[in-house]
């Protein structure tokens, strides 16, 4: 969809530049506002019970906190009164949810739970929906919980710092030290876990206000955190995986920065599949079950597994419109040598992945330009795969061509590099000339 968007101050401010028009982000949104009074509706008072994959379940809070989140972020991201008009209806529906006498409860006989059910109260306050009597309660429960000594990740303390910068109560300070986090130290990507991502994706959440701040308070340049940022989506857009994918794409307009080639793609291929599927579709689908099952049962579980990815792309179309420049659908980068893109092209023909056709129907300047992202791509897959030959191909093609350091390429050479460290210390003897 290549498009001149005239029609915001985002449009005009890169006049010429072909940009992902206002109208489709708002219409993006709005479905998955109207995706959330669903799954609202669904699982608000039940939560879901997966008797078959037990780690599927969940509780009624967690999709009315996520619900409660998604409004937040669209909260006066948009002038558009489609997008108001749901944000306003969820927000209703939302409210005795949130309010409710199981929260009250829950509130009261489990500290661990305090901040999890305030938090929703407080973002229906800050959007125009109060109510005094939650408000008090919620407030001494949760001072009650910050006058005491805790031991939790830097995520949760970065969360609760948050939700007390947007609440209008005065509670105690919230320490937040940031060192050895990702705002402050490399990511490692040679570790695989996704629970580091996503650490990673809610701490920007917090420290930007989803976008509202213009300043976040961060211990490295922006330059460095997106780098990286850049890398894992790389990695997720390997493995298809597009909740992740979504939730780092988002980086980019919370810290109020234009978005890079490889972003941009990235969401071209989010929105490309939501197009294909109807919604953003999650990993967590097994095909053989859904065909199995039918009715309520079936819809139900459809949903169950994919309302959360859903609601993603809703939170990236929020900030994206909250942001001061939107994703531009085709690229101004450098252009490297024909042979470069083709070479690399060529070692991902078996590809499985949503993103191949994306790109394969890009021009041939673009994909020029796009060399470095399929170095990227070759590197991570040779990364899951375990290819290391592959991988030591990649990093001298990307020196033969002249592409740009990346921080996978870095990656990529320090896993050779200790593995060849590994090989020596573990056989000494038979390495000796």
């Amino acid at each position: 969809m290549l498009c001149v968007d005239q029609s915001t101050p985002q449009g005009q401010a890169a006049a010429g530049v072909a940009v992902w028009p206002t109208a489709d982000l708002e219409q993006r949104l709005v479905n998955a506002l109207d995706f959330a009074a669903v799954a609202v509706s669904d699982f608000g008072e039940t939560g879901y019970d997966d008797a078959v994959r037990p780690a599927l379940s969940f509780g009624p809070e967690k999709v009315v906190a996520e619900a409660a989140m998604l409004a937040y972020a669209a909260h006066g991201a948009s002038h558009s009164s489609a997008v108001g008009d749901r944000v306003t209806a969820l927000v209703r529906q939302l409210d005795p949810l949130v309010r409710s006498p199981r929260a009250l409860a829950d509130m009261a006989l489990n500290p661990d739970q305090v901040f999890r059910r305030a938090v929703p109260h407080v973002l229906l306050t800050a959007m125009g929906h109060p109510d005094d009597a939650f408000d008090a309660f919620a407030s001494d429960v949760c001072a009650r919980v910050l006058s005491h000594a805790v031991d939790q990740p830097t995520t949760v303390l970065a969360e609760r710092r948050w939700i007390t910068s947007v609440w209008s109560r005065r509670l105690p300070t919230v320490s937040y030290p940031p060192s050895g986090t990702v705002l402050t130290h490399p990511f490692d990507l040679l570790v695989g876990s996704r629970e580091d991502p996503y650490g990673l994706t809610h701490l920007l959440f917090y420290v930007t206000d989803f976008g509202r701040t213009a300043n976040p308070e961060l211990g490295r340049t922006r330059d460095a955190i997106l780098a990286e940022v850049e890398a894992l989506v790389l990695r997720y857009l390997d493995h298809g995986d597009y909740d992740l994918v979504g939730e780092l794409l988002m980086a980019w307009p919370q810290l109020h920065e234009a978005w890079s080639p490889v972003a941009a793609f990235a969401f071209d291929v989010l929105a490309h599949v939501e197009d294909e599927v109807g919604l953003l579709p999650c990993g967590n689908i097994d095909p053989e079950r859904l065909a199995s099952l039918a009715g309520t049962e079936r819809t139900r579980y459809a949903r169950a597994a994919s309302y959360h990815t859903a609601f993603v792309m809703g939170f990236l179309c929020a900030v994206t419109l909250r942001g001061e420049v939107q994703p531009p659908t085709a690229f101004v980068a450098p252009e490297y040598p024909d042979n470069a893109w083709r070479a690399l092209r060529a070692m991902l023909d078996d590809h499985p992945g949503d993103w191949l056709p994306v790109f394969d129907r890009r021009n041939e300047a673009e994909k020029r330009m796009m060399a470095p992202m399929l170095c990227g791509l070759v590197i991570t897959q040779a990364m899951r795969q375990r290819n290391f030959a592959t991988m030591h191909d990649a990093i001298r093609m990307a020196r033969q061509f002249g592409l740009p350091a990346q921080p996978l390429r870095s990656a990529a050479a320090d896993l050779l590099r200790i593995l060849s460290a590994a090989l020596q210390a573990s056989t000494p003897d038979e390495l000796e000339v």
